[in-house]
C-alpha cells in the first residue's frame, strides 16, 4: 500500500513539473497545454494589392489617409496580442518570406516598390509584426487549381448563379463604397467580418454548389479529369475547396505545434473564413475568437 502511495506521489511530481509542452492524450488528441487553449482570430481580408490604383487617391493604398487607416487596423489587431500571424503563403516560400520580412525590419525593402506591396501579407502582416517584436511570419496556405467561376453548367446552375448573384449584391455596395473612399479599411474589414456576411460567403461555395449536377468546369488545368464525377459536378465543386482548407488547417496545426504559439492571428481570404472556423471549431484545443471584438464596430 506504502509503495502504491509513493508511486502515485512521484506521478503526480512529474505531471506538475511536466509544464506546457505539447502532449497526447489518451483520446488521440495532441494538445499544447494541459489547461489552455490556443486562441486563434481568423482575419477574412479581401487582397489589397488587386484593388490598388495608383492614380486613384481613394485606392491609392500607398496614400496619407489611406495609410492611416491601415495603422489604425494593425493597432486593433495588436491588442490582441498575437504570438503567430499566419498568412496566406505556402510553407513551401517560408524562406522567401523570411527573406524579405528580414529586409524589411532592415529597412532595406519598401513595400511601395515591390510586387504586390499594397497586398494585406506587407500592410497587415509585416508592419504588425514587426510592431510586435516579432521575429517572423508563418506560411500555412495549401494553393491548389480553385476558382470560385470553375463551376459553368450543369442542372440547376442557376441555383448557384443566383446565389452568387445575391452574395455579390450583397457585397458591392460596401466594395463601392470602400473603393469610392467613403469608408476606411477599419469599417469594410469589420463588414467582410460580420457573421452573417461570412456564412453568407460559405453558403456559396460550400453549400450551394451541391444542387448542380451533370455539368462541367470551366477549365481543368491542373486537375485530373479523369477522377472528377461530372455526374456531381457541384459536389466536386466543394470536395475542391474543401480538401485545400483542409490541407491550409493541417498546415497551422503544424505550424502551432513547432512554434507553440498560443495566441494566432491568421491572415487570409474572406472565402476561407467560414470553412476553417467550422473545422477549427471541432478541436477541442482551440478556441476561436471572433476578429470584431478587436475591429471598430461600425457599419458601411
Amino acid at each position: 500500500m506504502r509503495k502504491t502511495a509513493q508511486l502515485r506521489l512521484s506521478l503526480l511530481i512529474l505531471v506538475a513539473c511536466a509544464g506546457p509542452e505539447t502532449i497526447t492524450n489518451s483520446n488521440g488528441n495532441v494538445q499544447t497545454d494541459s489547461t489552455d487553449k490556443v486562441q486563434i482570430m481568423l482575419l477574412g481580408t479581401f487582397h489589397f494589392n488587386q484593388f490598388h490604383n495608383a492614380g486613384n487617391p481613394a485606392s491609392n493604398f500607398f496614400s496619407e489617409q489611406r495609410q492611416q487607416e491601415i495603422a489604425e487596423v494593425n493597432q486593433a489587431l495588436k491588442a490582441f496580442a498575437p504570438d503567430m500571424i499566419m498568412i496566406e503563403r505556402e510553407p513551401k516560400t517560408q524562406a522567401t518570406h523570411d527573406s524579405l520580412y528580414q529586409l524589411y525590419l532592415n529597412g532595406e525593402l519598401n513595400p511601395e516598390e515591390v510586387e504586390n506591396g499594397a497586398g494585406e501579407v506587407y500592410q497587415l502582416a509585416f508592419k504588425l509584426a514587426k510592431s510586435l517584436g516579432q521575429e517572423k511570419l508563418h506560411c500555412v496556405d495549401y494553393n491548389e487549381s480553385t476558382s470560385q467561376g470553375l463551376l459553368s453548367s450543369g442542372d440547376n446552375i442557376e441555383v448557384f448563379q443566383n446565389g452568387l448573384q445575391h452574395f455579390q449584391q450583397t457585397t458591392r455596395g460596401a466594395t463601392s463604397k470602400f473603393m469610392e473612399g467613403q469608408t476606411t479599411f477599419m469599417e469594410f474589414l469589420y463588414f467582410m467580418n460580420k457573421p452573417e456576411i461570412v456564412q453568407l460567403s460559405h453558403q456559396q461555395f460550400y453549400n450551394l454548389p451541391a444542387y448542380v449536377q451533370n455539368g462541367s468546369f470551366k477549365s481543368y488545368e491542373g486537375l485530373n479529369r479523369s477522377t472528377i464525377d461530372t455526374t456531381q459536378i457541384g459536389a466536386e465543386f466543394i470536395a475542391l475547396f474543401y480538401e485545400r482548407n483542409l490541407k491550409i488547417y493541417s498546415n497551422i496545426l503544424n505550424a502551432q505545434v513547432k512554434h507553440k504559439g498560443k495566441r494566432i492571428l491568421l491572415i487570409m481570404g474572406q472565402t476561407h473564413i467560414g470553412v476553417l472556423q467550422n473545422i477549427i471549431k471541432n478541436n477541442p484545443n482551440y478556441e476561436i475568437v471572433s476578429t470584431n471584438l478587436y475591429l471598430k464596430e461600425k457599419e458601411v
